[in-house]
């Protein structure tokens, strides 16, 4: 599948004509792989929350040269450089080798991922090498790399032992990334708080508005009966975020309640053809709702399950992006879907035939959609 995201992003880091912080130029390939590995350690080491990008083909200009195939180098080149690399504690950088065509011209562009377990040195170095130093942490400040016989900054050094102890993250990410722990945190009644970071709370409510009628996924479950709660994310006193939690299955299931996402636009792309539920795994959404959720019990485990044969999980926003194309497109196998889901059997409050009628297209909709998910990752991943 063709990676219209990362080609979009390079035109777009191309066209400033000038290098940067996260990117950086080169007209063709290193002739060594000691420069090679250099550069990689410098953008492997940043303080910014960035993935980085070494834009082969192009002059430090920006003007677009493109990369022939006697110069090319493999994917599977580069992961032997690093895995034949001795790193300080065996942690090796992720790398992605992508060639796209821009200006009918081809490029590589070798994405150096955005990591929070730097800073990454050298342990030992190969005898080919002359000038890289084992022990020494390179960085890139600006669009300056550190110089190869050059140790960085204690400021720079520190910088980044900062980053991997998540000291630079605002303190909503720092809570978000901390709910993966779930040995950090104490119940306190309807509360919760960090043992580390105390100041870190999580303080959760009934909501007192009453609702007759739930969502669609409300009968998913064995018993319909939900209540809404209010979960408040709180750092010293001060409130940083807010959520609403829907209580499923008489109380045996609590989650956030899933972002509503649309696809399948009509022909004046004004009005969604289906209409469904959403969780993104890269979100706090997503990181509260697995620390909520209790496998060791059976019944819960079961109304989760319940629960996600209708709703979505996709990876990030880029994934969503791109099943919703691949559904504008396959429209009718959608609708088939929908249909072959139509018998499956829900038992849904009739008091009102139209709110009936809605909830039960949109358990078939999710249905069909989770159908549709599972083929695309298949096709294209």
């Amino acid at each position: 599948m063709k990676n219209t995201s990362l080609e979009s992003k390079i035109t777009n880091l191309i066209n400033k004509k000038s290098e940067g912080e996260y990117w950086d130029f080169k007209e063709k390939w290193h002739k060594d792989n000691e420069r090679l590995l250099h550069d990689i350690l410098c953008f492997a080491n940043t303080v910014h929350d960035e993935d980085c990008y070494l834009i082969i083909g192009v002059s430090d200009t920006g003007e677009i040269i493109g990369v022939s195939e006697e110069n090319r180098r493999r994917q599977s080149d580069i992961l032997d450089l690093l895995s034949n690399t001795v790193f300080a504690g065996d942690n090796i950088p992720e790398v992605s080798l992508d060639t796209i065509e821009i200006e009918g011209k081809e490029i590589d562009v070798l994405t150096i991922f955005n990591s929070y377990t730097v800073p990454y040195y050298l342990k030992a170095k190969c005898k080919k090498y002359n000038n890289i130093r084992e022990g020494y942490i390179y960085t890139r400040v600006g669009d300056r790399n550190t110089p190869i016989n050059q140790n960085a900054t204690i400021q720079q050094i520190e910088m980044l032992w900062k980053k991997r102890f998540g000291l630079l993250q605002p303190p909503l990410v720092q809570i978000a990334n901390r709910l993966e722990n779930k040995l950090e945190w104490v119940r306190n009644e309807d509360s919760y708080y960090n043992i580390y970071k105390p100041e870190f709370k999580l303080e959760i409510e009934y909501d007192e508005n009453d609702r007759d009628m739930g969502e669609f996924y409300v009968y998913t479950q064995i018993n319909p009966r939900f209540i809404y709660k209010n979960l408040k994310i709180i750092c010293s006193g001060t409130v940083l975020k807010k959520f609403k939690l829907v209580v499923l299955d008489s109380g045996r299931y609590e989650t956030p309640v899933p972002r509503c996402g649309f696809a399948g636009y009509d022909k004046w792309g004004l009005n969604p053809k289906f209409t469904y539920k959403y969780f993104l795994k890269d979100s706090i959404d997503y990181k509260l709702q697995q620390f909520l959720f209790d496998m060791e019990d059976e019944e819960e485990v079961f109304a989760k399950r319940r629960f996600d044969e209708v709703i979505l999980y996709f990876e990030n926003e880029d994934e969503k992006s791109s099943f919703e194309f691949y559904v504008e497109n396959k429209q009718d196998l959608i609708e088939s879907y929908i249909a072959e889901a139509d018998k499956r059997y829900y038992e849904i409050d009739t008091r009102n035939e139209m709110y009936a009628k809605e909830c039960k297209r949109r358990l078939s909709t999710g249905l069909a959609l989770n159908k549709a998910l599972q083929e695309f990752r298949t096709l294209y991943k």
